[in-house]
């Protein structure tokens, strides 16, 4: 007889089981609370959206495009992909929903898996999960330090501490043109000691040679012209407002002049933030300025800025301590058969009035039931037999104290209410 087949999860897509998915779900619901402090609206979207949307904002020589995107055509003949990242739909949503009619100034947050086929390793998954913040409508200086104060609030929210910001500006269309030129005109000239891809990018999106980690490449930059260099007067006002007012709020910040992102769509100010702690993959969350996105995928000409986070990297460096338990409730406890249909009816009442509580499954002793609950941490169980049915007063337990009190429903609610 053939065995039956063992599934398992996709690789780079693992299942989040109990604490961890409770982990994921106290950073989402610390990073609403700090959104709501600054303004932002939570927006969702799908997870599937035409490739077009990606291939048009992101690039088509960038490396997410061309190597990591879930992507296939569905039954109507569409092509398709899964979402590698949040900016281009929050963008085409803004769009095709005219928010720009509601506000002058649209301030959106978001939280959800995305998806990239690059190879899994620590804090670098195939489905991974982003939280992320949207500012569409202007361009300010102080509109980009506003973000980057968020993204302070929200990583001080949930105790991440020694983290530091490193920005640069890529500056504007016209800026970028000139230092492309430069910094090709550089990379032909030493060509010779880059990577292969490197090598290929030098031809198809130089900006993306800067964001190498090969030691070679590395030391070859170390001689590479700065984009700084190539910065119009506006830009470079912009970028030194923004460094003054960074600096009078406190923000832990450093200049990095070969900081570049790795879709085509920034322009202007670009940040990155790093923690000592995860060794050469050190970024846990990254954004910059977007002002010609807008525009490009058919809406209203506005500049932009956004970030987004990544949970499973913020995971690693989070305290778990700083992280609270889940709750497991009250164990109710029948003696025996005849005693569930008032166990069931004692749990009902608990929750009806906020407490969380369980009944406890048959096929085991009292002294069964007692290391279950031991087990799973249950603060209280009540047990309940013939005698507690007659009197009407059910036996109330601290597990930790080993306290016992003979209650009726109503004081044991009252009792656990007051505890909580």
């Amino acid at each position: 007889m053939a065995s039956s087949p063992k599934y398992k999860s996709l690789r780079g897509m693992p299942d989040l089981v109990s604490e961890d998915a409770a982990s994921l779900r106290w950073i989402e619901e610390k990073a609403r609370e700090v959104f709501q402090l600054f303004g932002f609206k939570e927006i969702e979207t799908p997870i599937l959206e035409e490739t077009g949307v990606f291939t048009r904002s992101i690039g088509e020589d960038t490396d997410i495009v061309e190597k990591e995107m879930y992507s296939f055509t569905d039954r109507g003949g569409k092509n398709i992909s899964l979402r590698p990242e949040g900016t281009a739909p929050i963008i085409r949503a803004y769009i095709e929903h005219s928010l720009y009619n509601d506000s002058d100034l649209v301030k959106l947050f978001y939280s959800g898996p995305m998806f990239r086929g690059e190879r899994p390793q620590k804090g670098r998954l195939r489905q991974f999960h982003q939280i992320g913040a949207e500012v569409i409508g202007t361009v300010d200086p102080f509109l980009d330090a506003e973000l980057i104060l968020n993204l302070d609030a929200f990583l001080k929210r949930i105790g991440v501490s020694g983290f530091t910001v490193l920005i640069n500006s890529i500056g504007c269309a016209k800026d970028r043109s000139g230092y492309k030129k430069a910094l090709k005109t550089f990379l032909d000239k030493n060509s010779g000691t880059l990577c292969e891809d490197c090598k290929r990018r030098s031809r198809t999106n130089v900006l993306r040679v800067l964001d190498c980690k090969q030691k070679s490449c590395k030391d070859v930059l170390k001689g590479a012209p700065s984009i700084l260099e190539s910065l119009c007067g506006s830009c470079m006002n912009d970028y030194e407002k923004l460094k003054n007012i960074l600096s009078e709020t406190g923000i832990n910040f450093r200049e990095k002049t070969d900081l570049v992102r790795g879709l085509d769509y920034y322009t202007n100010t670009i940040f990155e933030v790093i923690h000592p702690s995860l060794g050469a993959q050190d970024a846990i969350a990254a954004g910059g300025r977007y002002d010609n996105l807008t525009k490009q995928m058919g809406g209203p000409d506005v500049g932009a800025t956004g970030y987004a986070v990544g949970v499973e990297r913020l995971l690693l460096i989070v305290d778990k301590k700083n992280i609270p338990s889940q709750e497991s409730g009250v164990l109710v406890i029948p003696i025996d058969d005849n005693s569930r249909a008032k166990t069931f009816e004692v749990a009902d009442a608990l929750r009806a009035s906020g407490i969380p509580s369980e009944m406890a499954p048959p096929g085991k002793s009292l002294k069964g039931q007692m290391r279950r609950a031991h087990k799973e941490a249950r603060e209280y169980v009540i047990i309940i037999g013939g005698d507690e049915i007659k009197s009407g007063e059910l036996l109330l337990k601290n597990m930790e104290s080993g306290e016992q009190q003979k209650l009726t429903v109503e004081k044991i609610i009252d009792e656990l209410k007051a505890k909580r």
